[in-house]
């Protein structure tokens, strides 16, 4: 007969953190919510803030993504049916910054200034490099601004005649802070990073290291661009799309699929690790059978949580999932003999389940190093949902990845007669969320808050909160008295 777990599921819900000593090294002021992704070639990817947007079309585009890398956290890019726009929106995100620039339009000293014109129009740049072979890695003569031309009579004109040879550069090896020095000292809003040779290798402009001052936070890659993670399946026909995405330097990939525990999963980051050393992350899983079979096939984290989101009817639908703090427990003390047993740390994030801070919270008290949200961050302004209004108040479009809005726009890879027939059934619906407002002022309200649990229960740390957290199971009616009873809200009155 069938094996029955004796255990009852539970919720984030229903736990309760209790208090520990605050004292001045965990006072809310000192708390850091850095954290750990995945293991990577370097270690680990590392999080400013362990919040990561899950792979929805309604939740993380190209505008989300960098907003949330400035604020610390990451977005990963769903999978998209055109993979031209899944490819444009990881390239946006890696060039929309503000670090060492490796992917800047370059012209040779013969080329006619009526290029550069085109090339403003088409792409709004104002300056551009000039080397030897008018390649981005030739050797650097000179640079040609908007400026340094008429826009009517230089047109044929080579830009060898109007370029600026007298530039401040700095050579290979030069850090940002180190960049931004030289630029105040010399008044210069461009510098170029030169080898000893001449060879151009990037460049770094002011305004980047301006928006760099602002968010001291963002997550950024050696190379002083934004974190950027990308969604792939485990259908063959989308194998090209993984090595596309590879060149494209997105950070991690991320295995899209509701149920994490299959070899096609294994045969995936199998195929991925073939490819190089870019991290990849697995899941969904809710037990520590699949946690294993998923560390063996070489995972560098593992996300959990099945059937719990805002909108999936995955339980419902197919009478599968768990509760996510169950989940969470049994995937986490798996985790932990894992490394008893002398391999590395493998970080988890947990995925679904999570509609607050105090619920964020809880997450990371029982192991997890980062959350995934749908919810929150389609409630944001800078998600991709259309905004409405009904009565006076804003809501914003939201969908889940299995509901049948997103198999009509394409979401699932359906071959053979799958996509014509009735195979096909939601796992999710489509619906509306309130608009909280913008998630620069939605996620440091959040962290606030992150920021204060840790202090009540005296840790300084996520790495702190995993080994010191004390947690409670409550009864219905001891959370009942944790909400607002025996009065009602003015909100109410009104």
């Amino acid at each position: 007969m069938a094996n029955i777990v004796s255990s009852t599921s539970t919720s984030l819900k229903e736990y309760r953190l209790l208090p520990g000593l605050t004292t001045e090294a965990s006072a809310k002021h000192n708390v850091s919510l850095h954290s750990r992704l995945c293991r990577s070639a370097e270690g680990y990817l590392t999080l400013n803030t362990p919040f990561v947007s899950a792979s929805m079309q309604a939740v993380s585009d190209d505008r989300m993504a960098i907003a949330l890398a400035r604020l610390g956290g990451v977005s990963v890019i769903p999978v998209l049916a055109d993979e031209e726009s899944q490819m444009a929106m990881v390239k946006n995100v890696k060039q929309y910054k503000a670090g060492f620039q490796t992917a800047l339009i370059t012209f040779g000293p013969d080329n006619p200034i009526r290029e550069v014109q085109m090339s403003q129009s088409t792409h709004g740049f104002s300056t551009y490099p000039v080397t030897d072979n008018g390649l981005f890695h030739g050797k650097l003569l000179g640079v040609i601004t908007d400026k340094d031309f008429d826009a009517v009579t230089d047109q044929d004109i080579r830009i060898a005649e109007r370029m600026k040879t007298e530039l401040v550069v700095a050579e290979e090896g030069t850090s940002l802070m180190q960049a931004k020095a030289k630029m105040i000292k010399t008044g210069r809003g461009f510098l170029p990073i030169v080898s000893r040779e001449g060879t151009l290798q990037s460049v770094v402009f002011r305004k980047d290291l301006e928006h760099h001052i602002r968010f001291p936070n963002a997550n950024e890659d050696r190379y002083g661009r934004l974190v950027i993670g990308a969604a792939v399946t485990t259908h063959p026909q989308h194998r090209n799309r993984i090595t596309r995405l590879i060149e494209e330097s997105v950070d991690f990939l991320v295995i899209d699929a509701s149920d994490g525990y299959s070899a096609f999963q294994q045969d995936t980051i199998r195929y991925i690790k073939f490819l190089g050393d870019t991290p990849v992350i697995a899941g969904n899983v809710v037990t520590a059978q699949a946690f294993e079979y998923l560390m063996e096939a070489g995972a560098d984290a593992i996300k959990v949580g099945m059937g719990i989101g805002s909108g999936c009817i995955t339980q419902e639908a197919k009478a599968t999932g768990r509760g996510q703090a169950s989940a969470l427990i049994e995937v986490v003390n798996a985790r932990d003999k894992y490394v008893a047993d002398g391999k590395p740390y493998v970080p988890i994030i947990a995925d679904g389940g999570l509609s607050s801070p105090a619920d964020i919270c809880i997450a990371l008290a029982l192991g997890a190093d980062t959350v995934m949200m749908g919810n929150y961050f389609a409630q944001c302004t800078e998600s991709p949902g259309d905004i409405h209004y009904r009565n006076g108040q804003a809501f914003k479009k939201y969908w889940m990845e299995g509901s049948v809005q997103a198999r009509n726009l394409g979401r699932y890879f359906l071959g053979g007669s799958q996509n014509n027939s009735t195979d096909y059934f939601a796992e999710g619906v489509s619906g509306w969320v309130p608009h909280s407002g913008s998630i620069f002022d939605v996620v440091p309200a959040s962290c606030s808050k992150l920021k204060a649990s840790l202090s009540s229960a005296g840790c300084y740390s996520i790495e702190q909160l995993h080994n010191s957290a004390q947690l409670e199971h409550q009864s219905p009616v001891a959370l009942g008295d944790s909400a607002v009873h025996n009065m009602v809200k003015e909100s109410e009155i009104a």
